[in-house]
């Protein structure tokens, strides 16, 4: 399968209706003139050869989660909307807390419990910087598609750097392979490592190769992918100086005193996948071919991953921050891992069940079901062990008619170390009409097994043996959705019973913990968004109320607004500038603990919240986007500073510069 993957390589490509006309053969000089003839019009036919524009409406591109009941592509988004927003953790609708660096570990700052079943190691702190085989994107490119993309500070010290290179193109019409490349870099703003203010305190490596082929029946389909992520991030322990924001220093804030200089967290995830699909029976093909409904699916996946997490320190903590040291007593260094060993094989079969044409009846079902064998082996220190789970999947979508669906989900592991995880979804939507909108309820209960990190650590600083019960989710939803107005409403409600989190233990450190009573939660969010002329206003707002914040701790208030004025300067400059706002109310902040990466329940200090505001112009100039963006701009017009995270101050004001580059040829 690897020589197939890399064979197409050596392809060179001829692309669909470009003809190449051949060389005249005479030579001879008593033409009287037909040389210069001959060549001119060479001349002509070669222009016209390379006449052709190529832009995005050659570009098309698919994920694995749209070809999964059929096979659909969507065309290149070149949209500029959100191009400036560069760091994954400060996403306006899905913020965190985090240690004020990017690159570093971080939580959710809402509530959004996460919907899987069985086997969970427990280690998330760094999952939105992973690429997954699942994230890969193929594309379908009738030429050659490139894409490079970098962030800087636009003056001053290096502090973030952000690189991407994605490439693309068809061996054959039906036939694609492509690669992406891309690293991040961070130094520290408060307590560089060891105060070297230049040491890159996060270094992160993201690869992936992918080959995607479709027989030219459109019958059959396979998604051919690896991944590469090697993240490294040195743990500071914050720093000692509590008052850097309201105590005058001359003191640069990157070598302020941190409580550990060496200290480095290591994420190691490569993986390998594949899966196939194979149509049975008539199919249809809608949208000029862009859309493919088969009849009948059969489809098999294999996934292959090791997880690898280090933790190292080349010295003892004086600042007694990591207060133990069980395997490690009579060395200053500290040298832990855990290793994961991950196979998956999955096989579904689908059928799809459709009624005459009727201009108001769609009734359409499908139902999609499936095994899945999970292999694990697991390895912390002394701690060896190996397991397995099996899973039964269940999909059934039916559409009542162009206005009403209904979708059905069932995951149930029926053997297994997690033997008894279970999550049934329920999703049903509504539509009232263009004018009215739609309505979407949606419903859900989950049973799921403690993450291993909550009942055995064997580490140098953390060793505990625990058995906890399965934590139980209930979730009810209910949208209510207008595109024409702009309008989107949530209202959701959790109750959460076994909630597990850490808490503080004994001697003040991170301790796991099951919350006993069960948990209410209340979350309502708004997206609603204005156009005046050519100014743009984008709100959301999100309000959470529980009866247990001191376990949870999330604020009850958190709001985003973007204005911006939207023109084309000279005619080709498409160009939008404004300025995004945050805001969210004061909450109990969490401690943290690097040696683990986790965030626990340590004290009652509540910091005093201030918006947040940053500037930015962001334009596009035919293939190139481009941005300026100016973070935290309103600094010591509120606050000198703030926190998300007790003792980890969030950075101070940056200017910084992007530019995505696209070549369609």
């Amino acid at each position: 399968m690897l020589f197939i993957f890399f064979f197409g390589l050596s392809y060179a490509q001829i692309l669909p209706g470009r003809q190449f006309p051949e060389r005249p053969t005479s030579t001879n000089p008593n033409t009287n003139g037909n040389v210069e003839n001959i060549d001119s019009l060479r001349e002509q036919l070669d222009a016209k050869r390379d006449s052709i524009v190529y832009t995005a409406k050659f570009i098309k591109f698919t994920k694995e989660e749209f070809l999964r009941d059929s096979t659909r592509i969507f065309p290149l988004d070149t949209n500029i909307q959100n191009f400036h927003r560069n760091k994954i953790i400060d996403d306006p609708e899905n913020p965190t807390i985090n240690l004020g660096l990017n690159g570093m570990s971080y939580r959710d700052l809402l509530f959004n419990p996460a919907k899987t079943i069985g086997f969970d190691a427990g280690y998330h702190y760094y999952d939105r910087y992973l690429i997954k085989p699942e994230d890969v994107m193929y594309y379908q490119a009738k030429s050659p598609y490139t894409e490079l993309y970098y962030v800087t500070p636009a003056f001053g010290r290096l502090t973030e750097q952000m690189f991407r290179v994605v490439h693309s193109q068809n061996v054959k019409p039906n036939w694609n392979i492509g690669g992406s490349f891309a690293k991040m870099g961070s130094r520290s703003f408060y307590g560089s490592p060891a105060k070297k203010a230049d040491a890159l305190a996060v270094n992160h490596l993201n690869a992936s190769l992918w080959s995607w082929y479709n027989s030219k029946n459109k019958r059959y389909t396979m998604l051919l992918n690896g991944t590469f992520n090697n993240l490294k991030g040195y743990e500071n322990g914050s720093i000692y100086n509590d008052s850097v924001f309201t105590q005058p220093t001359n003191i640069d804030p990157e070598f302020e005193d941190a409580r550990l200089n060496t200290a480095k967290h290591n994420w190691r995830n490569n993986s390998f996948y594949i899966k196939q699909f194979y149509n049975i029976g008539k199919q249809k093909s809608i949208d000029s071919n862009a859309v493919v409904l088969p009849t009948q699916r059969v489809s098999y996946k294999l996934l292959y991953n090791t997880q690898k997490f280090y933790f190292t320190n080349d010295g003892y903590d004086n600042s007694e921050l990591l207060k133990n040291y069980y395997i490690y007593q009579d060395s200053s260094k500290t040298s832990d891992s855990t290793q994961i060993t991950h196979l998956q094989n999955e096989f579904s079969y689908s059928f799809y069940l459709r009624g005459k044409s009727l201009s108001f009846l769609r009734n359409e079902l499908k139902v999609n079901v499936g095994i899945q064998h999970d292999y694990y082996k697991y390895q912390q220190y002394t701690y060896d062990t190996n397991f397995q789970n099996i899973t039964l999947n269940g999909n059934a979508d039916y559409g009542f008619s162009d206005k009403a669906s209904l979708n059905l989900k069932v995951q149930q592991i029926i053997q297994g170390r997690n033997f008894g995880d279970f999550l049934y979804e329920a999703q049903s939507e509504i539509k009232l009409g263009n004018k009215v909108g739609s309505v979407v309820l949606d419903a859900y209960s989950q049973n799921q097994s403690p993450a291993l990190v909550y009942e055995r650590q064997l580490s140098n600083h953390y060793q505990w043996n625990a058995s906890f019960q399965k934590t139980k989710t209930q979730h009810l939803g209910f949208s209510y959705l207008n595109p024409k107005y702009f309008f989107k409403a949530k209202a959701e409600y959790f109750l959460i019973s076994n909630h597990l989190y850490f808490d503080q233990g004994a001697n003040g450190d991170a301790i796991p913990a099951q919350f006993a009573s069960n948990i209410n939660l209340l979350k309502l969010s708004v997206r609603k968004d204005f156009k005046f002329g050519k100014f743009n206003f984008e709100n959301y707002l999100v309000y959470q109320k529980t009866d247990f914040e001191s376990v949870l701790r999330t604020p009850e208030v958190y709001t985003f607004h973007s204005l911006y004025f939207k023109n084309t300067f000279f005619k080709v400059l498409k160009t939008e500038m404004g300025v995004d706002l945050k805001y969210f109310s004061k909450y109990t902040a969490p401690s943290y603990a690097p040696a683990i990466g986790q965030f626990y329940n340590a004290g009652n200090l509540r910091f005093d919240t201030y918006p947040i505001v940053d500037v930015w112009i962001r334009t596009n100039w035919k293939r190139a986007n481009l941005f300026l963006k100016y973070d935290y701009a309103n600094q010591g017009l509120f606050s000198t500073g703030y926190y998300t995270v007790n003792k980890y101050p969030m950075p101070y004001a940056l200017a910084k510069f992007g530019v995505s580059w696209r070549f369609y040829d």
